[in-house]
Formats: C-alpha cells, structure tokens, sequence
C-alpha cells in the first residue's frame, strides 16, 4: 500500500501568490483611503447643512414673531451684516457674525461666528468653532409700496480642518428668504 503526501506549495506557486498580492494590496488600499476621503467630506457638509438649517429654524422662529425690524442700527447689505429687531415683547435681539479667535489642532485662528443676543442676556453662537461664516449678508425685501415684506439671508460656510485638506474643501452656500408677518415694522 502506497500512501500518498499532499504536495506542498511550489517555490513557483509562492512567487505568483506574492505577486499577486503586490498588484491587489495597493490597489485596495488607495481604494480604501478615497472612500475614506469622501465619507469625511460628506459628514463635513452635512454638518454645515445642520448647522445652517438649524440656524435658519431660530431666524425663522424668532423673526416671525418679531413685532418691529429696527433697521437704523442694522447693518443690512453688508457683509457681515448685523440685525437688529424687537420680539412680541418688546426685548431687542441682535444677531451678528464677529470675528473671534479659535483653538483649533494646529494653532489658533480667527473665525467668523453666526450668534444671536436676546436683550442682556450673553449671546449664543449659532455655528460651530470650526466652521467659518465667511458670508452673512442680511438684506431688507420690500414689495412694491416700499414696504419691508422680509429678509433675504446669504450665508456662505466654511469648514475648518488645520489638520485635514478635505475640510477646506467643504463648504456650503445658502440664499434664503424669510418672510415678515404683516404686523412687523421697519424702525
């Protein structure tokens, strides 16, 4: 009885694997790293997406209820445009986009920072500390009497990434228009 040993893997066989796997590997590793690029560029954008959507909602909430636009002190037209205007109760709420200075991995910088102030109360940021406003430009729409109907919103977002190229290259660009209640004055 003759008992046969499995044959082994061939030096040839083994020269063919190795090549094999240096003509896969890289390709599978640059394919690797470009899904990873745009899965950090989709989260940058959709986090200014929230972040401006989210912002809009307070604009939207808090202007629809405004009882009068106090367009003397604002700065519309402008970038940065500041707004001032009185809720239902009389109180001013100030909304703006200074400059403030930001630690980020890498170094400090200066950004620019949507926040809104209601009377004496310390004001709230509405964008992140890394995402830099670098539009906010608030302009008075009037109908064809000249009266002010709404506000038209331009706000342009810019993702911060000292460390990371692909957030540079996020950014987020929205034109919008809020309409006025009939009962709001321009002051």
């Amino acid at each position: 009885m003759v008992v046969k040993f499995p044959r082994g893997v061939s030096f040839l066989e083994t020269v063919l694997y190795i090549a094999l796997l240096a003509i896969i590997l890289p390709a599978m590793v640059v394919f690797l790293l470009q899904i990873e690029i745009e899965h950090v560029t989709f989260d940058a954008r959709t986090r200014m997406e929230q972040t401006a959507a989210l912002s809009f909602s307070e604009l939207q909430t808090t202007l629809t209820a405004a009882k009068a636009i106090t367009t003397s002190t604002s700065t519309l037209g402008v970038n940065p445009s500041v707004l001032r205007f009185q809720d239902a109760s009389g109180t001013t709420i100030t909304i703006d986009c200074p400059s403030v200075s930001v630690t980020l991995p890498g170094g400090t910088q200066s950004v620019r920072r949507l926040r809104i102030q209601t009377g004496n109360s310390p004001a709230v940021y509405l964008t992140d500390s890394d995402i830099d406003v670098s539009n906010w430009q608030v302009t008075a729409v009037n109908n064809s009497k000249g009266l002010l109907t709404g506000l038209r919103f331009n706000v342009s977002l810019i993702m911060l990434g000292v460390t990371q190229g692909v957030y540079r290259g996020a950014n987020f660009t929205s034109d919008t228009t809020i309409s006025l209640s009939p009962h709001t004055i321009a002051n």
